[in-house]
């Protein structure tokens, strides 16, 4: 297999683009091994030279996407001091795979996953400090709520832009609920 590492690379995409696929149609746990070799034009075989099972291939691209995520926000990391900054060039760079495993097709445990890698960057950029009591409580509840929000906003097919959203998830961090209900009364 590593002989024609170019050959091989594309064979693993070629399986990895009918998964991305067959998600968009149904759940990951209606998904078989069969249709996504079918859809790459593969045998079931020439699967199980680069994956175990599906479990295994999902495995594979959230660690793939989750890296890419984490290296966005690191690179983002605004030299201002900006939360809206650093959300804006986070979450808009979620690409619709991120929002697919994230969705109803996708897989549950992959917020978390997503939040744990993003967690400590975000955190990082409140203007609270990390050795306050309780900071861990803070920081789940904060994470929590945009990422729910994210969620919130994916499943309603993203009616606002993506500008607004992160506008939002600033303001209710720094400012509040109330505060923001009330300005934008």
């Amino acid at each position: 297999m590593n002989k024609q590492p170019e050959i091989t690379e594309r064979t693993r995409q070629k399986f990895i683009d009918a998964f991305w696929t067959l998600i968009r149609e149904k759940p990951i746990s209606k998904i078989a091994v069969n249709e996504i070799t079918r859809r790459a034009g593969y045998n079931r075989s020439t699967f199980y030279e680069y994956f175990l099972d599906i479990d295994e291939m999902l495995s594979y691209v959230e660690d793939e996407l989750l890296r890419e995520v984490r290296q966005t926000a690191l690179d983002a990391m605004p030299e201002s001091g900006s939360m809206k900054d650093l959300f804006q060039a986070v979450f808009m760079s979620m690409n619709d795979k991120i929002y697919l495993l994230m969705g109803p097709n996708g897989d549950s445990a992959f917020v978390a996953k997503l939040r744990k890698e993003l967690s400590p960057i975000l955190m990082n950029q409140l203007p609270v400090p990390a050795d306050i009591p309780d900071f861990d409580y803070l920081s789940s509840f904060v994470n929590a709520a945009m990422f729910g929000l994210l969620q919130h906003w994916n499943e309603k097919g993203k009616d606002i832009s993506a500008e607004k959203i992160c506008k939002m998830m600033q303001e209710l961090v720094v400012n509040g609920v109330i505060n923001y209900v009330t300005t934008c009364s």
